[in-house]
């Protein structure tokens, strides 16, 4: 049986967007960029939970000796079935959270992995592709686990970190930090599957960078699909970069009081890993850049030097520093880097956290309450969903002062 020991990475909902303004501004790539228009960008604030949400959807996933989760790193909702990825493998459940099946398996066959990297959904075709790198391969199922098909990854293609569906149905890849194995050009591609053949074309070259012997990947989050436009982030970047029709049509830029390491720094420290690079670079006070990036049907949201959110509605955004639930007592952390969510802002609890809170009850939710009374320790993690208030950045702009 697995175990159910899980990183208490609690409270990922999200938070993040961004405001644009037209603005010109040098950018080798797209001249012609659009300015970020944030509210309080010098002055990041710190809110109430409720004063963002309105509330919060759960799901108890079932627990059964034929599925217990281990530490959850991707969630998915799509047509009625949550795609659950762990250390483990993949596995859905349907809405209520009973556990329908396991999408392939590890071994050494056509149909499965020796290690499952990531998954993308092809809302279109109801179909889940599966990548493993060190097969050199990505496996098509059906949404209830019937294998379809493989395709063959040649050497230059694989590394894929992150892999996403854009709404026109173009692949987008998104590639590690080369290091001194993998020479890696491009940070992005978009990835053709015609008659079981892959094609790929560069869409991002990748900076002069290096993790020297580390495999490192930068974003966990790196992609996201706001109005019908996929937004790609960049490393060590303040850009945002918008994806619609087979290119990259511009690009948004934030301005912030943390600047980028310059060029002139980063020739300095040329050769050192870039793992230990970024400690180097925070440490003096620069930025990271944007570092995740999720959203929903209303907002995005942003993590920026992995330390506040950017929160944008299309129009204008806020910053924020830090979430309190009050009820709960707890800071929710820059949940948009933290791990375990999809575009729909799903997070999850671990069982063992969930007991704990039992001291707590009971809370305004009742839902809530009747979950954290009958949860055991060792089941599986409750997903939860933020439902974010609407007009959000004038609500908190007022209630906060910040106009």
């Amino acid at each position: 049986m697995k175990s159910n020991k899980t990183i208490n990475i609690i409270e990922l909902a999200l938070y993040i967007s961004i405001g644009f303004t037209f603005h010109s501004c040098k950018n080798e790539n797209y001249p012609n960029a659009i300015e970020l228009n944030v509210i309080n960008k010098e002055k990041p604030i710190n809110v109430e939970l409720y004063d963002i949400i309105d509330s919060v959807q759960y799901t108890v996933l079932e627990s059964s000796e034929s599925c217990m989760l281990g530490e959850i790193t991707t969630v998915k909702k799509t047509d009625g079935y949550y795609f659950i990825k762990d250390n483990f493998g993949l596995y859905a459940f349907d809405e209520e959270g009973h556990f329908i099946n396991e999408i392939s398996h590890k071994g050494n066959g056509n149909k499965e992995y020796i290690h499952l990297d990531n998954f993308y959904i092809d809302e279109k075709q109801k179909v889940i592709g599966l990548i493993s790198n060190i097969s050199k391969k990505i496996m098509f199922f059906s949404y209830n686990g019937e294998y379809l098909s493989t395709v063959r990854l040649v050497e230059e293609d694989c590394g894929i970190c992150s892999i996403l569906k854009s709404p026109n149905q173009d692949l987008l890849a998104y590639y590690p930090i080369p290091n001194d194995i993998d020479k890696i050009e491009y940070e992005y591609k978009k990835i053709d599957i015609n008659d079981n053949k892959v094609k790929t074309s560069p869409l991002l070259n990748m900076k002069d960078l290096t993790t020297k012997d580390i495999y490192y990947a930068f974003f966990s989050y790196p992609m996201a699909i706001y109005k019908d436009t996929c937004f790609l982030l960049s490393v060590l970047s303040h850009n945002l970069y918008a994806y619609k029709n087979e290119e990259i049509k511009h690009t948004y830029q934030f301005d912030w009081a943390k600047q980028l390491p310059s060029k002139k720094f980063l020739r300095k420290h040329k050769n050192e890993n870039f793992y230990d690079l970024k400690e180097k670079i925070q440490e003096s006070g620069m930025s990271i850049g944007f570092t995740a990036i999720q959203a929903n049907k209303d907002y995005m949201f942003i993590s920026i030097n992995n330390e506040n959110t950017l929160i944008w509605d299309g129009q204008q955004g806020i910053i924020i520093h830090d979430i309190y639930d009050s009820e709960r007592k707890y800071h929710i952390p820059n949940i948009a880097s933290s791990g375990g969510c999809s575009n729909e802002n799903i997070g999850f609890y671990n069982a063992d956290f969930l007991y704990q809170q039992r001291e707590k009850l009971p809370t305004r939710s009742h839902a809530f309450n009747y979950i954290v009374q009958n949860i055991k320790e060792e089941d599986n993690p409750v997903l939860y969903r933020f439902i974010f208030k609407k007009d959000l950045i004038n609500h908190i702009s007022k209630k906060y002062k910040l106009q």
